[in-house]
């Protein structure tokens, strides 16, 4: 009955319907799930062209008060916004408006503005198109993902201004057909708060990635939802009917018939599967062979730690503290460290943690010390090479690292390290400021394999090392020769190719029977999971919203 129904359907189309215009597209999974619905293309007010004209000198005044007013109204919304989005969701993610009304405070800002508007004389909508480009710029200059998610506030807040400035209150996302999919170049912050699962089935984007704000809110609401998709704006017109998968990133457009019913075979299958696998998240992963394999998660938020304690994670392998640096004017004191870390960490209670000392250089620069990072780029000082030459840094985070020891299971672990005089050097500065400090435990040390170089020689790390973590996006850029932002070397990098493989089963070999674990994005790949576990990795390190996913792969190798 079923085939004779569907026979009807195709038959139906074939002769009602124009010959549709398929395209298969692939992006970055931003938010897992699966949807379908009819593309709603979102334009962006900041593309708007706004009529420029002079004011006299005389007017100067009542101009800057018409910018002094709009940032009034716009930091009481966003504070609206931020005790709203703090009942729904979560403190973490309400910090992202409150973030955007600290930096509207900024003095820097208003001079500029002042300065701008003062010098050229001309309306109050130009002056803030401008100078907040210039800010979006400076902070894209960076090119780091944790410093563009401030240049993506500055481009919010220029919308949020220009909006206040000509009277547009309502936003177009507002009234969004029920089950639409959300075509944009990006979304920031404000666009992503009048999202709903009522009237949003999906998002698509030109631009953005997993750790966007935007990101952030999307997976808080559970939209799935797609990033990284070259001129998808120009690629799709309204009302096309779209199939998001959130699984493997790919994105079809107009599908045909068939494609259509074994998406929505996909979509059921994989309903009853992820209900099955979730119910089973916070069963341990076994292997067949009786092997425990632990199921971490990566993390950077507390909003992250959050989703991995949800997800069934077995603890944090890998804590990155970037953001705890590239975000402010000044290094942290070991005591704002330590909260900071506490705060994040809070979540996790006595399940382990694996803190990774500072990994600057390379495309993400500390902006108070410019001057010394300048031309670190990936082949540069990155890691432990930049915190070698400043060691107050090194201090700083282990004296913080041992103080947040206390109540916390914690490991330290050391990025881009090449040579064995490097980990003797953190092992012995380790080892001097536990004594220092009294503290009695030992706090385990481990080395970052993410060079050919660390994974060949990595027997000459024993020594120093209690146990070894493989970080295969890197190891990947520096193994295959093609950077991890590169576009046109995509095709080379390839982290499952058999020279990674061979790398890793060198660690394993050499760790002398010492803990092997693994972060990056191969191990959030399911069909690399058997073979990384029989080349003896001991333990995965994966996105949050995989971790559950990855333990049944675990429990099926």
């Amino acid at each position: 009955m079923a085939n004779l129904t569907d026979s009807i359907i195709q038959m139906r189309e074939t002769i009602f319907r124009p010959k549709v215009n398929q395209k298969i597209l692939h992006g970055v999974v931003i938010s897992p799930g699966f949807a379908v619905g009819r593309a709603y293309i979102y334009k962006d007010i900041l593309f708007r062209n706004y009529d420029l004209y002079t004011i006299k000198p005389a007017d100067f005044r009542e101009e800057y008060r018409r910018i002094e007013m709009a940032i009034s109204d716009v930091s009481k919304d966003l504070q609206t916004t931020a005790e709203r989005i703090e009942k729904e969701f979560n403190s973490q993610v309400a910090t992202i408006f409150l973030s955007q009304i600290e930096m509207l405070k900024d003095p820097e800002l208003l001079s500029e503005l002042k300065n701008e508007l003062q010098s050229n004389l001309v309306n109050a909508e130009q002056i803030v198109k401008t100078v907040l480009r210039k800010w979006e710029l400076r902070f894209r200059q960076i090119q780091d993902e944790t410093i563009c998610l401030r240049a993506d506030d500055i481009v919010d807040l220029s919308r949020r201004i220009l909006k206040a400035l000509t009277g547009i209150y309502a936003h177009t996302l507002e009234c969004l057909p029920p089950g639409s999919i959300i075509v944009a170049k990006q979304l920031l912050p404000s666009d992503t708060v009048f999202l709903s699962r009522k009237s949003t089935s999906g998002i698509v984007t030109e631009y953005g990635g997993m750790a966007s704000h935007a990101a952030l809110l999307t997976r808080e609401i559970g939209i799935p939802s797609l990033g990284k998709i070259p001129a998808i704006t120009e690629l799709v017109q309204n009302g096309d009917l779209l199939l998001v998968d959130g699984s493997s990133g790919t994105l079809v457009i107009n599908p045909g018939f068939h494609i259509r019913r074994e998406f929505s075979k996909k979509v059921q299958i994989n309903s009853v599967v992820n209900e099955e696998i979730r119910r089973d998240r916070w069963t341990v992963a076994r292997r067949k062979n009786g092997a425990v394999i632990e199921v971490m998660a990566n993390a950077s938020y507390r909003s992250d730690v959050e989703a991995a304690m949800k997800n069934g994670a077995d603890g944090i392998g890998l804590l990155r503290i970037e953001n705890l640096y590239l975000s402010r004017k000044h290094p942290p004191s070991v005591d704002e460290l330590t909260n900071e870390l506490i705060n994040i960490l809070e979540p996790v209670h006595n399940k382990p943690v694996t803190i990774r000392l500072l990994d600057v250089g390379g495309d993400k620069k500390l902006s108070y010390l410019s001057a010394a990072s300048l031309d670190d780029t990936f082949l540069g000082r990155r890691g432990i090479r930049f915190l070698i030459e400043y060691p107050e840094l090194l201090y700083t985070q282990i004296n913080a690292i041992i103080k947040v020891a206390q109540r916390f299971n914690v490991k330290i672990l050391a990025p881009m390290v090449t040579f064995a005089d490097e980990m003797k050097l953190v092992d012995e500065m380790v080892k001097d400021l536990i004594f220092a400090t009294g503290y009695k435990e030992k706090i385990p040390l481990g080395v970052m394999i993410e060079t050919p170089a660390s994974a060949i020689c990595s027997k000459d790390f024993l020594p120093y090392v209690d146990f070894f973590s493989i970080g295969t996006n890197d190891l990947t850029q520096y193994t295959m020769a093609a950077g991890r932002e590169n576009h046109t070397a995509m095709p080379y990098f390839r982290d499952n190719h058999p020279a990674i493989f061979h790398l890793i089963k060198m660690v394993t070999s050499n760790a002398g029977g010492k803990a092997v674990s693994l972060c990056g994005e191969l191990g959030s790949n399911s069909s690399a999971v058997k073979p990384l576990l029989d080349n003896g990795v001991s333990s995965l390190s994966v996105a949050p919203t995989f971790v559950a996913q990855i333990k049944q792969a675990v429990r099926e190798s």
